[in-house]
């Protein structure tokens, strides 16, 4: 029978390969989080009128946030901002045809969104009336 030699080393070179492997996808994780409007779509929100629930909201973000990423963003900052037990929202979602689907530049000038949307408690209807006159407003 054939002696087996001793693998200590073929299992510290296994480890070590795991630890440089789960290192990168840490290193990854962190520079990510760092240059986040790199990879994502921001939703950025301005008040319609002072002391109001109606917000414009539109996404911007780097090279990869294409329309999809922007309709995404703003739905998941509607449905987290406002809460439909308290009273019911109503919105709408506006797209600029203007813009192409994958749209923004690597430099600082971002151009004009893709998607723009208006929210508000429909406490506050009339605002959401006014701004989407030309859209489907949805209420939950």
């Amino acid at each position: 029978m054939a002696r087996r030699t001793p693998q200590v080393y073929k299992l510290l070179e296994y480890v070590t390969i795991g630890l440089v492997l789960i290192a990168a996808v840490e290193l990854f994780k962190y520079s990510t989080r760092v240059n986040y409007e790199w990879f994502h779509c921001t939703p950025v929100m301005e008040s319609l009128s002072e002391g109001s629930s109606a917000y414009k909201i539109f996404a911007v973000g780097g090279p990869s946030c294409d329309k999809r990423g922007e309709f995404k963003s703003i739905m998941k900052k509607i449905t987290y901002d406002y809460e439909p037990n308290d009273q019911a929202v109503s919105f709408c979602i506006k797209e600029n045809e203007s813009v192409a689907a994958i749209h923004y530049p690597i430099d600082t000038p971002k151009g004009s969104p893709g998607y723009v949307a208006y929210a508000a408690y429909t406490s506050e209807a009339h605002l959401i009336d006014e701004m989407c006159a030309d859209a489907t407003i949805m209420h939950f």
